[in-house]
């Protein structure tokens, strides 16, 4: 399916640039300025976050969502272009942790509403686990290149590396662009905007408590990995991590995801890994600060979100109005959960990440998506009538 290789290879090239950066920014900041810094860089890269969702959701409202994601590739592209050229001082590695962490947000949006596009109706659960799987793919590959090339080429040109993949993605979709056919408009009507008000309404509440929750997980983690590793060695056991548990996340999505929403099986895949993550959180919270912990949370929220829960929220979107998914999506992805990252990382800044804040938050947040999420699955079956 030629759709289904151009979403996969675009999910594929991008998700290992952002893993790529990801790694070598975050060993320098943790080994550089230190994860109690965390909280207050959140915030700041929520507020960067909201600027550029609105910019982009303003910009790209007209045009197609092909042509929207190319604008989108592009941007991020240069912004990590020019975060390569950030990471010589302390300073720097600040303002490219906030970039970089930034990208991913705007690359998200623009992708989901682009992969509906393509793909509405029933052929969405068939094919929204493949084409994830395809950035599972791309992490998998991403690790060994981290783990290998992150001690011994300076951090620049890592850097640099994620913004060359970045070009590579945009020749990818441009090559392989082809002109959608026309389809008859999915189920959800202009006149089923009051019932999807209830759905929107659960799944920004659910993002928010996740915002937070991952402020809190983050934290932890980072926490447990800047007490146990140097930069050098950090990137070697991220390198070894995001290979692993982006192969786990590949071969769920590839086997069991589908297959499980193919059956109708979203609200179980939406409450599982609810409450995966809300063991996760408690665990990290009350058991032993090891490293082992803090990477199998990190598991939970990243790669496993990921894996189960991304083409399960896709979906639920798509049971909105075709002219409302868009903003919908800016709304949730691009000023909910940045707003909510900016209140809690200055409130933990101003508590200076104390333990018990951070498992108070921790808990409570993933408390709070349990429950959205079961609203989350009552407002998804009414949309759909």
């Amino acid at each position: 399916m030629p759709r289904v290789r151009r979403l996969g290879g675009l999910l594929a090239l991008t998700t290992a640039a952002e893993i790529l950066a990801e790694g070598v920014v975050l060993s320098a900041f943790l080994s550089r300025v230190g994860a109690s810094a965390l909280p207050t860089a959140l915030a700041l890269r929520a507020v960067v976050e909201v600027l550029l969702s609105l910019a982009a959701e303003r910009g790209l409202a007209r045009v197609s969502a092909a042509r929207a994601m190319r604008v989108v590739v592009v941007a991020c592209s240069l912004l990590l272009a020019s975060s390569a050229a950030l990471l010589s001082t302390a300073g720097g590695v600040y303002a490219a942790y906030v970039v970089v962490s930034s990208v991913a947000r705007i690359k998200t949006i623009h992708f989901g509403v682009l992969a509906i596009a393509d793909w509405p109706g029933l052929g969405a659960a068939r094919a929204l686990p493949v084409i994830h799987a395809g950035g599972r793919l791309g992490g998998v590959a991403a690790g060994p290149v981290l783990a290998l090339l992150g001690p011994k080429v300076s951090s620049h040109w890592m850097v640099a590396l994620s913004a060359g993949l970045y070009v590579v993605a945009l020749v990818w979709i441009r090559a392989g662009a082809q002109p959608t056919p026309s389809r008859p408009p999915p189920a959800s009507a202009p006149s089923n905007e009051g019932r999807t008000a209830g759905l929107l309404a659960a799944i920004v509440i659910g993002a928010v408590a996740l915002a937070l929750g991952r402020l809190a997980l983050v934290t932890q983690s980072g926490s447990v990995l800047e007490a146990a590793y140097g930069e050098a060695d950090l990137n070697r056991v991220l390198g070894a991590y995001f290979s692993g548990a982006n192969l786990v996340a590949f071969v769920l999505q590839l086997l069991v995801v589908g297959r499980v929403l193919g059956a109708g099986g979203l609200p179980w895949l939406n409450s599982g890994w609810a409450w995966l993550y809300l063991a996760a959180q408690t665990v990290l919270s009350f058991g032993p600060p090891s490293v082992a912990v803090a990477l199998v949370a990190r598991l939970v929220e990243s790669e496993l979100r990921n894996a189960l829960r991304t083409p399960v929220a896709t979906l639920l979107y798509e049971a909105m109005p075709v002219a409302r998914r868009a903003f919908a999506r800016t709304v949730v992805i691009g000023v909910a959960v940045p707003g909510a990252s900016l209140v809690g990382g200055l409130g933990l800044g101003l508590l200076r990440a104390h333990p018990t804040a951070l498992s108070v938050m921790g808990v409570g947040a993933a408390a709070v998506i349990v429950l959205s999420t079961w609203a989350q699955n009552r407002g998804y079956r009414a949309a759909l009538g």
